[in-house]
């Protein structure tokens, strides 16, 4: 199994226990009931070019169901978009389409890296206190993705942070391990320490943590990509894409810089 393959498994099969989901014939629907208006946890990805029209109307009666905007995200081994946009036409959906980087990194061909002197710590349970701070500063003072972070440590995944000098946490990363796939996501630096390596520092722990595995993630910033091939992360450039009924939401507009 090649790298694409290996993370489209991930993302066709991971169980996301923080959030309910559901199987199909074609794909898979997820939902946070917790949380109906976050775009990053209720959309459905179709992963076969067979009855399109009929996997359409089973999204859209399931999240009427769920009072929720349908939206069709494009995963890792998803149909391409050219494949769907006729039907996207057709059933009136807004199409998002931007450019992403994939960045994948085979652990067992890389030699270990010494990032500095950096205090790393793993959270073992929920986040509070500084850590909690450091999360809510990503979203911009919004809870909710912090509370999707706590529920993720819940079902699981690890938290990295790096400190400072004044045990302050500064940086941080979510992994997500399935099988022998792991893939990092919630990277944020507080911008007074940001071009400090703590970040790079964080990662590292990271690939330190799952030295027999194959770890990928995304992003849009050219900087933070540098950082990852430092690390030797290879990077694979995509176009990505977001459907959604109606017209797109202030989330979704092209100066939308958090795509993942």
């Amino acid at each position: 199994m090649n790298f694409l393959d290996l993370i489209s498994s991930f993302e066709k099969n991971s169980p996301m226990r923080y959030l309910d989901y559901q199987l199909t014939s074609w794909g898979r629907m997820l939902i946070d009931t917790n949380n109906k208006g976050s775009y990053i946890s209720n959309y459905a990805v179709i992963y076969k070019n067979c009855n399109i029209d009929d996997a359409i109307a089973e999204i859209e009666k399931y999240y009427a169901s769920k009072n929720i905007v349908p939206k069709i995200f494009y995963r890792q081994g998803a149909l391409q978009l050219d494949a769907l946009k006729d039907y996207f036409q057709k059933y009136c959906y807004s199409i998002r389409e931007f450019d992403i980087d994939l960045m994948i990194l085979d652990t067992h061909s890389i030699k270990q890296h010494y990032i500095g002197e950096y205090d790393i710590k793993i959270a073992g349970d929920i986040l509070k206190k500084q850590e909690f701070n450091l999360a809510i500063e990503q979203d911009d003072g919004k809870t909710y993705g912090t509370i999707l972070l706590n529920r993720q440590i819940a079902a699981g995944n690890k938290m990295f942070f790096a400190y400072n000098g004044l045990g302050k946490p500064v940086s941080m990363a979510l992994a997500e391990k399935y099988h022998n796939a792991v893939y990092i996501s919630s990277v944020y630096t507080t911008p007074s320490e940001r071009r400090k390596g703590y970040c790079m520092a964080v990662i590292n722990e990271i690939i330190l943590n799952y030295s027999d595995c194959f770890i990928y993630l995304y992003t849009n910033n050219p900087e933070a990509a540098n950082i990852y091939r430092k690390l030797g992360f290879s990077d694979n450039h995509l176009k990505s894409w977001w459907a959604v009924k109606g017209s797109l939401p202030d989330w979704c507009s092209t100066n939308n810089k958090k795509e993942q």
